[in-house]
């Protein structure tokens, strides 16, 4: 488990660690987290477990060019927003949680969204 800093924010990985366009898992306060660096530098956090079945959706496709940037499960093909784990396409019913991200001193921190 992190320790968690100030306002709930949790530290995870360097930034320089996060490539952009590639799926990165950690391990947040024992939840498996995906993060990922899009296209405008942004970085996006959403619960690395599809709530259908469990896949990994780090192993998944993802879309950022649309406004909506998205990850399809590789197991059943739901697909989840990045930016508030909403279901987009099932079978999955329910949304994943999303992170709010911040960098701090080069380390990306997230927390999750209320």
């Amino acid at each position: 488990m992190m320790p968690e800093g100030e306002n709930g924010w949790i530290p995870t990985i360097e930034a320089v660690e996060l490539g952009e366009a590639k799926a990165v898992r950690v391990e947040v306060a024992e939840t498996p987290v995906l993060l990922v660096r899009g296209p405008d530098d942004s970085i996006l956090a959403v619960a690395a477990r599809c709530t259908h079945q469990g896949a990994p959706l780090d192993r998944g496709v993802l879309n950022l060019r649309d406004s909506d940037p998205t990850v399809t499960c590789p197991a059943h093909g739901s697909v989840f927003s990045l930016v508030d784990g909403r279901v987009r396409r099932g079978p999955a019913t329910r949304p994943v949680q999303a992170f709010e991200t911040r960098l701090s001193d080069g380390m990306v921190e997230v927390r999750p969204r209320p």
